[in-house]
């Protein structure tokens, strides 16, 4: 496919939906910010700004230019025309590290997007020359931080009471740093 269209990474079906994943392109802004403004909603997000169209296009923007230059990678999955979760590589501060960000809507979990997207961000970071990658994820998250150990992730610090979290026992989350090396 020309890099209008993304470029192609798999496709598969899940729970009566076709799946495609895919690097993003400019014309996903619509669908990236009504997805972002949906995580938001859904309080995955921590901050009302990612629920803005104006900063969703910043993001946008940043992850199409290190993609443009070989320094990071932003792919998505779409059902039916929408992106329903992203997983990026970013650059990170340790030598031949990236950092890796998921994110999917609520209704498309348990439909093994997350994984799909750890599988292909790997390859992808073997692609850009990285031996390994890190990530943070909220210890009130269990089904994530659950994802990550099942992949090989292993746990390298915690910073205690990092954020408020509904979802945790007494309203706050610590902060996990994870690693895995390629």
């Amino acid at each position: 496919m020309g890099t209008d269209q993304g470029r192609f990474i798999q496709e598969w079906s899940a729970g009566g939906r076709n799946f495609v994943m895919r690097t993003a392109r400019w014309r996903d802004l619509k669908s990236y910010g009504a997805m972002h403004r949906e995580l938001y909603q859904e309080r995955v997000m921590a901050s009302p700004r990612n629920a803005d169209t104006r900063v969703a296009g910043e993001l946008l923007g940043k992850y199409l230019t290190d993609m443009a230059c070989g320094v990071g990678v932003l792919l998505v999955v779409e059902t039916h025309g929408r992106i329903v979760g992203e997983g990026t590589l970013t650059a990170s501060g340790g030598d031949g590290s990236i950092t890796l960000g998921l994110l999917i809507l609520k209704r498309f979990r348990d439909r093994g997007l997350g994984r799909r997207l750890m599988v292909a961000l790997e390859e992808e970071a073997r692609r850009l020359g990285k031996r390994r990658i890190d990530l943070t994820v909220w210890s009130a998250n269990s089904r994530g931080y659950h994802l990550y150990t099942s992949m090989g992730y292993r746990e390298m610090g915690r910073f205690p009471d990092w954020i408020r979290s509904d979802l945790a026992p007494g309203g706050v989350s610590d902060l996990v740093w994870m690693i895995k090396d390629l």
